[in-house]
């Protein structure tokens, strides 16, 4: 936010002189206004942290010159003659005149033509110059002239017009602290000056500055070289805590690149490759190992299992924590295996032992019949031999 501000300070004795001489005179008086022109930038900084920028445009009166009569430095048509106000000026310079000033009895605060026309061409005099015009219109308050009244306004041409700015009275009324004005120094006598030289050793030093002035000013240098110190360890700290987050953010988008790869490797996997259930898989080929129509995903128009696409790959899956039950089933087909095994190996040999002993019987049963017919054939022929015939 920006303000700019003109203002005019005149001393209280330079505007009694102006006073004294206007009342002394019978006619309007008019003439030059020394002084300079100072320009300042206050930047306040308040709790928001915005900055509140104010441009002062101080012009401070110092003097004024009287011209000895009106129309001294123009001529009827406004036009306005420099060798005319060198002469006026005689040992002022030119730099120093910030403008004119005429006094006019009872008429308005306000500038006629004639003065705006005259102002206009010392603009053009003085191009590089901000002029001002000081308007003084004096009445009498009473009837006696014991009592009068002086009425001031400044002027300025701000671009489009001319407009009245404030005047302020350095000694009348209240002071800023901040300003501060330098008075021609009036003429030592030489008692006044001894006395200065008498005391001085005990408040200058050889430099001509107070001791007081010199400490503080030490311990002012000494404060702002560990101010210094501080703040370049400050600065090389921030700069690595710059330097700390610009690697962490650099970090922070490499990951977020590398998982927007991966995902994006991953949704080009699963749309190009068909899914498939890897236990249910894995189940199939622990419990039919031999059987590898049970693991294939395509069939054949008449729905027949598509032997050279069946799964033949190892998903690495741990049967006993993932698919127990499988390994039940397992188990429970080993001991029905097992146990149908001694079945039928017991009928095999229950059959076998029968067979034997069938066997055996049969050759018992045989041989046995073949001796009893000897027998009898020998028991037959003795008889025949020793019994008696009749």
């Amino acid at each position: 936010m920006e303000e700019y501000s003109t203002t005019v300070r005149i001393s209280g004795f330079v505007l009694g002189s102006l006073m004294f001489q206007h009342l002394n005179s019978d006619s309007d008086v008019e003439g030059l206004v020394i002084g300079e022109s100072l320009g300042e930038e206050n930047n306040k900084i308040t709790d928001s942290q915005t900055d509140h920028i104010q441009f002062v445009h101080t012009i401070s009166i110092q003097k004024h010159v009287t011209c000895r009569k009106i129309h001294s430095f123009y001529n009827n048509a406004c036009e306005v003659d420099k060798e005319k106000i060198g002469q006026i000026l005689s040992n002022f310079k030119e730099e120093n005149v910030i403008g004119w000033y005429r006094q006019r009895r009872n008429s308005r605060q306000q500038m006629s033509l004639k003065e705006q026309l005259v102002h206009q061409n010392l603009r053009k005099v003085w191009p590089h110059q901000e002029l001002i015009f000081l308007l003084l219109t004096p009445t009498d308050a009473t009837s006696s002239g014991s009592t009068h009244r002086l009425e001031y306004t400044a002027f300025i041409w701000n671009g489009s017009q001319y407009s009245s700015i404030p005047v302020s009275i350095s000694n009348l009324g209240m002071l800023d602290q901040q300003d501060y004005w330098r008075l021609s120094a009036t003429c030592p006598t030489l008692s006044h000056c001894q006395a200065v030289k008498n005391h001085r050793n005990k408040f200058f030093c050889s430099d001509d500055d107070l001791r007081e002035v010199e400490k503080v000013s030490n311990m002012n240098d000494a404060l702002l070289g560990e101010m210094k110190t501080v703040s370049e360890k400050v600065e090389k700290s921030e700069r690595l805590v710059e330097k700390l987050q610009a690697d962490i953010t650099e970090l922070k988008n490499a990951i977020s690149k590398r998982k927007k790869k991966q995902q994006d490797g991953d949704e080009r996997s699963t749309l190009n490759e068909p899914k498939e259930n890897v236990l249910l898989c894995a189940a199939l080929k622990a419990l039919f190992p031999n059987t590898p129509s049970l693991r294939t995903q395509t069939l054949t128009v008449q729905g027949f299992p598509v032997l050279e696409l069946c799964c033949s790959t190892d998903h690495g899956i741990d049967i006993p924590t993932r698919l127990p039950l499988v390994l039940e089933h397992e188990h429970g087909m080993r001991k029905r295996r097992v146990s149908r095994g001694n079945r039928l190996k017991q009928k095999s040999q229950a059959t076998a032992l029968s067979s034997r002993s069938k066997r055996k019987k049969n050759t018992v049963d045989s041989n046995e019949s073949d001796s009893g017919s000897d027998t009898e054939i020998e028991m037959d022929s003795p008889n025949q031999s020793n019994s008696p015939v009749f």
